[in-house]
């Protein structure tokens, strides 16, 4: 029991005497040396206020003396002293004791030249600081300022103050002011700069580093506002600030301000999120390149942070829209992340094995068409490759490492394509889109115009000059469905029985009637021509300059009349102008809300969108060429040729000289492409397929568009999906 005593005070002993010698490292750990930093003015008569700054002047009782001559201390805390210039001193060194040690801060020189106080005592260049003081006056030459050594600019001065302006990359330092061979140290001037930021661009939450000198050493005392908006300060270290962009940022300058001198830096480009809306491919080795497209990417590549299931991935390069990005090693299976400039959006998921697709050539067609899959660890054996086209396996013709040729399968859908060797499958990073151009008919006339398509797939188009009207079955079959070539009358009837005069407009109702526009001896006509080729007259005696038709929801047509606009038709016979103006026999179109979409002359690249409902006009388009974007600012060739409503209500503008169909998004304004062809006459996918003249579209149940193109005397069609 005795033993057991004495182990336990020991113990104790020895745990008291650690509490201890921690205690006294402690005590070592946080003492403050004793240090003089600046002291000022460096001179001035008896009785002038000298500030001393430093640390550790509270040790036991501060004391100061000039030249031996003991101060007057007016006020002492640990960091600064300030001090009245004794009576009786002489010029010579100051000395500063805290009580147990001294030091000699600097030189004093009793004259009557002394800086005293300068205000402010920090900002950037351009500043006007007032020095105050006394001697500054002198006949025989102006005082001289200096700032960190460096000469400002005195713009006003007297006996007691100066005005100078502090010049550019003065750095921080004392201000010196000379006169008659006098000098006086004044307080330390703090130059403030910001030199850059880095970021430039971004949003709310992106840490932006700001690079400059003179900051405050407190986070709160440096004020960081983004054109106007004040930003959260996260870090301070020497000559950089690290800041949070805050909400509601909007582009425009940076500026600090530190004890209420601001400083102007460079701007802010607020940008939206990253958006991707490609990665390829979906899978692959570490070591390989991967391809990320989208929008709004910083063209800096360490901008753009990549990580791939966590683990980042090095951005080889960079532009607005696209990253090209070497896979890292490590990356399992997990989902891509983007994050530029700190706003994040993610991708889709990657798997890292050797067994990858990097593209599809072409990325549309139709059936039987040949494709071309690019990726890697294919095997050269082509019966150990699968291939699917949204599930259903294609014929594949030849293979390599890196290469697949196949046959698109003839029940063909729109949908991802699959390669599956042994145990491994990777997916393509697009679809397949089951889309192209194809030949109905190249049977036709060379002046075929208006057609329509109906529930069945018929097509149905107009022979302009030759007044007949021609049906094209889905199989190709050609056959004349009202009207005989080369005839011209008002006669009503039967198919082939019936005789019109030129034709300009066709139309479709629900029930597969057919209204046709027509101009002949007798003047303007609407006749309508039942599924059973029946021809009988809706309105006769109307103008002979009579155009293109169109019909609304509620049964009513609208007709073009040359240079007096657009009218409606109503079923009771009675017509009214509800557009004033159109130069052309161009298809209209109109909207399921009776918004109104009329082209007012065929060889200028814009047309009118009239809102029947609000009687709001805009115009769409500016000038010739070829850009999507907003309504009032895309470009369109130099002739519109036909204006179509598509099954979701959108705009589909049939630009002839660019060789392309394009889409008028009603609910945002946005112009867009939705068919890019080029000259000639091809079928296949729509990169490589050609075409001729677009004289006017019209639209299947399913979204096909068909087009009539009398240069390749064709009817031809273009599958969307």
């Amino acid at each position: 029991m005795q033993k057991l005593t004495t182990y336990l005070f020991a113990g104790l002993l020895l745990c008291l005497m650690g509490v201890i010698q921690a205690c006294k490292k402690d005590k070592t750990a946080i003492v403050v040396p004793f240090e003089v930093k600046s002291y000022y003015p460096n001179s001035g008569a008896a009785g002038t206020l000298i500030t001393i700054t430093g640390t550790g002047f509270l040790d036991g009782k501060a004391s100061v003396a000039f030249n031996g001559t003991e101060a007057e201390l007016l006020s002492t805390t640990d960091s600064v002293v300030v001090v009245r210039a004794p009576e009786k001193g002489q010029s010579g060194a100051i000395t500063l004791s805290n009580g147990t040690k001294s030091l000699t801060v600097g030189e004093y020189t009793y004259q009557k030249l002394s800086v005293q106080k300068i205000y402010p005592p920090n900002g950037p260049a351009g500043t006007q600081i007032r020095i105050i003081g006394a001697g500054f006056s002198s006949l025989k030459s102006p005082a001289e300022v200096l700032i960190n050594g460096k000469s400002a600019t005195v713009v006003s001065a007297s006996d007691t103050t100066l005005v100078a302006t502090v010049p550019d990359g003065v750095g921080s330092g004392p201000v010196t002011v000379k006169v008659d061979g006098m000098v006086s140290v004044g307080q330390p001037f703090q130059f403030q700069a910001v030199s850059g930021i880095k970021p430039a661009s971004g949003g709310k939450g992106t840490r932006v580093t700001i690079k400059g000198e003179g900051f405050a050493a407190l986070a709160a005392n440096n004020v960081v506002d983004f054109n106007g908006t004040v930003a959260e300060v996260a870090e301070v270290a020497g000559d950089k600030l690290v800041v949070i962009v805050p909400e509601g940022v909007t582009s425009g300058p940076l500026a600090v301000t530190i004890n209420g001198q601001k400083i102007v830096g460079p701007a802010f480009t607020v940008v939206p999120p990253p958006v991707i809306r490609l990665v390829s491919p979906l899978s692959g080795p570490a070591g390989a390149e991967m391809i990320i497209d989208g929008k709004d990417f910083s063209t800096v590549a360490d901008e753009n942070v990549v990580t791939i299931n966590n683990i980042r991935a090095v951005v080889k390069s960079a532009t607005a829209v696209r990253l090209t990005v070497i896979l890292p090693l490590g990356m399992g299976k997990g989902p891509v992340l983007l994050s530029v400039n700190d706003q994040p959006v993610k991708g889709p998921e990657f798997t890292e094995q050797s067994l990858g697709i990097q593209k599809l050539e072409p990325s549309n067609g139709l059936a039987g068409v040949k494709v071309v899959i690019t990726g890697t660890g294919f095997s050269v054996n082509p019966a150990e490759n699968e291939v699917t086209f949204n599930g259903v396996v294609a014929q594949i013709l030849s293979a390599t490492e890196t290469t697949l040729e196949v046959m698109t399968p003839a029940n063909l859908t729109t949908g991802p394509v699959k390669v599956r060797r042994a145990a491994l499958v990777a997916e393509s990073p697009t679809t397949f889109n089951r889309a192209g151009m194809a030949t109905v008919s190249n049977q036709m006339g060379s002046f075929i115009g208006a057609l329509v398509v109906d529930n069945q797939g018929n097509v149905f188009v107009s022979n302009t000059r030759e007044n007949y009207i021609s049906k094209v079955t889905p199989a190709g079959d050609v056959s004349i469905f009202a009207g005989e070539p080369n005839s011209n009358g008002y006669v009503n009837g039967k198919g082939r029985n019936a005789r019109f005069g030129s034709i300009y407009g066709l139309v479709l109702d629900e029930n597969n009637n057919i209204y046709v526009s027509e101009v002949g001896a007798g003047g303007g006509t609407i006749r309508k021509i039942t599924p059973q080729g029946d021809v009988t007259t809706v309105k006769s005696g109307l103008p002979n300059d009579i155009g293109s038709l169109t019909r609304d929801k509620k049964g009513n047509l609208y007709y073009t009349q040359l240079y007096k606009g657009v009218f409606r038709l109503y079923p009771d016979n009675v017509s009214e102008n509800v557009f004033p103006r159109t130069a052309e026999d161009i298809r209209t179109a109109i909207s399921s809300n009776n918004d109104l979409f009329i082209v007012g002359d065929k060889y200028e690249p814009t047309f009118y969108w009239r809102e029947l409902n609000s009687a709001k006009l805009t115009w769409v388009g500016s000038s010739t060429g070829y850009q999507d974007g907003p309504a009032s600012s895309a470009l369109f060739g130099g002739t519109i040729s036909s204006l179509l409503m598509d099954n979701e209500q959108n705009l589909l503008i049939a630009d002839a000289h660019n060789y392309a169909v394009r889409k008028l998004e009603l609910s945002t304004g946005q112009v867009s492409t939705a068919v890019k062809l080029s000259r000639g006459y091809a079928d296949g996918s729509l990169d490589q397929a050609k075409m001729g003249l677009i004289a006017d579209m019209a639209i299947d149940k399913e979204g096909s568009i068909y087009i009539s193109d009398p240069n390749n005397r064709a009817i031809r069609k273009i599958v969307l999906k």
